[in-house]
């Protein structure tokens, strides 16, 4: 009963975390005149925020999912699945760097997980579109990480806040 009761509490902290990916994403955007439908976002911070609260395996989870479903949303079909393993590649490494909780792991995994995202998306353009194309995207991909480390390091009290309230004797994951 016990293991039943922790792993519905895990899929619903997953699921709800997909969930605030998927709104940071969408709702916070800038549109780029540059590249059709592109956009910069402010998801990736959502997503360091999941990793340092849950860990690896279930941020890349959440990481994909709300990622994934923010591209469905955008109508930008082509790139679900490379955001998909992206992005849930980029939860999980940001999960295992920032297992031992403090600020420096924190920004090291911001960093290295947006550094990541970049080169993942800058391979993925260069070989479904072409060589202009990624060179084209790679700033706009590059301010993306840039803004997201920022604002991850100026918000850097709230997952220590969050961690808090999920650690309370009412909600424990």
């Amino acid at each position: 009963m016990y293991k039943i009761k922790q792993q519905t509490k895990k899929l619903t902290t997953v699921a709800l975390m997909s969930a605030m990916v998927f709104v940071v994403t969408w709702m916070i955007r800038i549109p780029l005149p540059f590249l059709s439908g592109g956009y910069l976002n402010f998801g990736d911070v959502m997503i360091y925020i999941c990793a340092y609260l849950l860990g690896g395996p279930q941020a890349s989870i959440a990481a994909a999912v709300g990622s994934g479903l923010a591209d469905l949303a955008a109508g930008a079909a082509v790139y679900i699945l490379p955001t998909f393993i992206i992005k849930g590649i980029m939860g999980f490494l940001a999960g295992v760097i920032s297992r031992k909780q403090s600020f420096r792991n924190y920004m090291i995994s911001c960093v290295a997980a947006g550094a990541f995202m970049t080169a993942g998306y800058a391979v993925f353009e260069y070989l479904f579109f072409d060589a202009a194309y990624a060179l084209a995207a790679l700033p706009f991909n590059a301010m993306q990480w840039a803004a997201s480390v920022i604002i991850a390091a100026v918000t850097y009290t709230l997952p220590f806040q969050l961690n808090v309230y999920f650690q309370s004797k009412y909600i424990k994951i």
